[in-house]
């Protein structure tokens, strides 16, 4: 690798690098769309792909046309106050149904249209009442988001001086609120990033040109991968959000700060010993060119791995950011080093020029590097039971499936939610739907078939009540009074499709009411219907949704894991030349993601009091801290080999320890601070990940870099190198 040439070896090298980078920037900005026109807030397009409950959710649109569109549940809520709560929703639905109302609004229901609708639309205990509202068009565009806030605004006005409590939630009001959130969370994130970046920068290396320089190339780096990212948004159909590219900007600033750090740490180090900039600069990339290499690999091919997942949010969010790290990586190799040359020594002003403590072998890591060469197995030994007691908690976890649960308490969607989860059964917030599509004659000639399906699914635990063409309240009647009782809302237009509402007992999102998901499917491919081949049935709404998600997550897993871990691995063997070495870098980083793990999950629950974790965060826990868990060794193991071939082993493994930790530590504070910044965020499952994230680079940087993957090389010595032996003896 050192006979390589960067664009930083020359003058004009340099230039040339630098502005072709911008040029490509340039090019590929003007032919790509701009970001906003590509992301989207429709959480469908990040649902499980060919999911039965995906599915079921085309059906009702096509089928169902009548009630198509997003509902918002508008509820007034009084403690003793009958009369005043009355007056509020007589008020607010004459306005809902006024020539002034939004004319996205579809259909409005009352708890007063009918004693059917009273049943469901007021709480037993006479304490709650809601109005759904029905509205249509996309829940991104901006007359869906007016809508809402003026049913909140008419809710509002309706109960005002009546002492009655209002809200709106439901499917409308939580994706209203989500969309507020989306809006402004890139720009946000991105901002603090910067900023926070910056600063640590000046607090280290206590030079502006060094803080600035980085900076803009790496902001550079972040336009063209959000670029490229509409780009694969457009040509490939791959959903884009403010969750994504939050992460992004997260991702590209922290592993860019990074490679800018490894730079010009060995950059100082050289103009040591050499005071000709660019043969300084050449010999820094050479040394640090692969490592930089080998740890953008590692995280892209666990990126992009991703690619080929069921679940909709890895599909998409997983090349984006494989996508991203390789455009870091490409400034990282060429524009930055090209930049830094470019100063010269004057990169380092107003400090002195050269530090000469950068090759001393004096400090606190030194002390550190020559502890664990000296007691090694004291180290490893100790190390591992902190370890492997960190992990404990992990057992404890609560996962959770509700995402209006991850919202601020703040939010009005989820004191909606609070209010009805008060006052009426909880399932009926979020009930089952089961479609029933006849395959030839008209589905009312399979009513007494779809009767005994529903009388059996009335009968199943944790089913509270089954609605359907034959039981429009819940009881079976006959054809004339369930028609009085509005059995027409259950059967498509064209009486090709029937629909059961089954409203669950308990928490629709649960992990026991997913349970129950699958024993409705069980039933339902068990039933006459199915059976006799006469019709098809689909199992759907949010629960099912959440099931699927879970089933979709679990199945993705199971290989993900076994082929990122497989993958960085391959990318260390060829990267180091060696077999040992990474399987116990490999280790190091699977027992790192079991610790902060077990951590976070202790810290989440029982010290901020979460009612549990977000599910799909387990998979980006593992993703990120795998993916970056090893770029900090690879930088280490690489700077042993280098000095165990000069020094032997024991000095070697102290002295590289000595003269990595400082900057190691510099780029570890940086890379968890930037992940920090996304627990600034009012959605508790991006709390979770920033935070997580953080916390496990951390315990990189300060456990896993510092003692135990250095331990592990003392323990077995020039083992560590096979089959290469040359590794590790002193040369002359």
């Amino acid at each position: 690798m050192s006979k390589y040439l960067f664009s930083s070896s020359t003058l004009k090298g340099a230039i040339v690098g630098i502005a072709g980078w911008f040029i490509l920037i340039g090019l590929v900005s003007s032919l790509a769309p701009a970001l906003s026109e590509v992301t989207t807030n429709d959480q469908n397009e990040f649902l499980p792909a060919g999911a039965e409950s995906v599915e079921a959710i085309d059906i009702r649109s096509e089928k169902f046309p009548s009630s198509e569109g997003i509902p918002a549940l508008v509820v007034f809520n009084s403690s003793d106050a009958t009369k005043g709560r009355n007056s509020a929703v007589s008020k607010f639905t004459e306005a809902a149904r006024s020539n002034n109302a939004p004319k996205t609004i579809s259909s409005v229901l009352s708890p007063y249209d009918s004693p059917a609708t009273q049943k469901t639309l007021v709480s037993s205990d006479g304490s709650t009442s809601m109005v759904i509202v029905t509205l249509s068009g996309s829940p991104a565009s901006v007359a869906f988001g007016e809508a809402v806030d003026w049913l909140s605004d008419q809710a509002s006005k309706s109960g005002a001086n009546l002492e009655v409590t209002t809200a709106v939630t439901g499917p409308a009001g939580i994706i209203n609120d989500a969309v507020k959130v989306f809006q402004s969370i890139d720009l946000r994130v991105t901002m603090i990033t910067v900023l926070l970046v910056l600063v640590l920068l000046l607090v280290i290396y206590r030079s502006p040109a060094l803080a600035l320089v980085p900076l803009l190339i790496i902001g550079t780096a972040l336009t063209l991968a959000q670029s490229i990212a509409a780009l694969l948004s457009q040509q490939f159909d791959l959903p884009l959000n403010g969750q994504v590219t939050a992460i992004m900007s997260v991702l590209v600033f922290g592993a860019g700060t990074n490679y800018a750090l490894f730079i010009v740490s060995r950059y100082r180090e050289e103009l040591v010993l050499n005071s000709n900039k660019w043969t300084a600069m050449k010999v820094t990339m050479s040394k640090v060119g692969p490592s930089i290499a080998g740890s953008a690999g590692t995280t892209i091919v666990a990126m992009f791995a991703l690619t080929f997942a069921s679940f909709g949010s890895f599909r998409s969010l997983g090349p984006m950011l494989a996508v991203a790290i390789f455009i870091v990586l490409l400034a990282g190799l060429f524009a930055m080093p090209a930049a830094i040359a470019l100063l010269g020594k004057w990169a380092f002003w107003p400090r002195p020029l050269i530090q000469n403590s950068s090759v001393q072998t004096t400090g606190a890591w030194h002390r550190v590097g020559r502890t664990v060469s000296r007691r090694p197995l004291m180290v490893f030994a100790i190390t591992m039971i902190g370890i492997v007691t960190t992990t404990l908690p992990s057992w404890t976890i609560i996962p959770s499936f509700n995402f209006i649960d991850g919202f601020p308490d703040s939010a009005e969607s989820k004191q909606g939610y609070n209010l009805l989860s008060e006052a009426f059964p909880q399932g009926q917030l979020a009930p089952t739907e089961i479609f029933i599509t006849s395959q030839s004659a008209p589905i009312s000639e399979s009513f007494e078939s779809l009767e005994t399906l529903a009388s059996t699914i009335s009968d199943t635990q944790g089913v509270l009540r089954v609605s359907g063409p034959t039981r429009p309240a819940g009881i079976p009647v006959d054809s004339a009074t369930a028609a009085m009782q509005g059995a027409a809302r259950y059967v498509s237009s064209d009486e090709t499709t029937a629909r059961l509402e089954v409203l669950l007992e308990g928490d629709p999102y649960a992990t026991d009411a997913l349970g129950y998901i699958l024993e409705l499917r069980r039933l339902a491919a068990d039933s006459d219907l199915a059976k006799t081949g006469s019709a098809r049935i689909i199992v759907g709404g949010e629960t099912a949704v959440q099931a699927d998600t879970k089933a979709s997550i679990d199945a993705d897993i199971r290989w993900i894991a076994p082929v990122s871990i497989f993958a960085i691995f391959a990318v260390l063997v060829f990267l180091l030349r060696s077999i040992v070495a990474p399987i116990y870098l490999v280790f190091s980083v699977i027992v790192s993601f079991g610790s902060t793990f077990g951590l976070s999950i202790f810290i989440f629950q029982q010290v901020f009091g979460h009612s549990g974790v977000a599910y799909s965060n387990g998979v980006w826990m593992f993703i990120f801290l795998v993916a970056l868990g090893a770029d900090y060794n690879i930088f280490v193991m690489s700077r042993i080999r280098e000095a165990v071939n000069k020094e032997g082993f024991r000095d070697g493994i102290a002295n590289a320890i000595g003269r990595t930790g400082g900057v190691v530590t510099s780029a570890g504070i940086i890379l968890a601070g930037t992940f920090a910044v996304l627990t600034t965020l009012p959605l508790r499952d991006i709390f979770q990940l920033g935070f997580a994230v953080m916390l496990g680079v951390l315990i990189d940087t300060f456990v896993v870099r510092a003692l135990l993957v250095p331990s592990m090389a003392a323990l077995l010595g020039e083992v560590s190198w096979w089959p290469n032996r040359k590794i590790g003896r002193v040369q002359d």
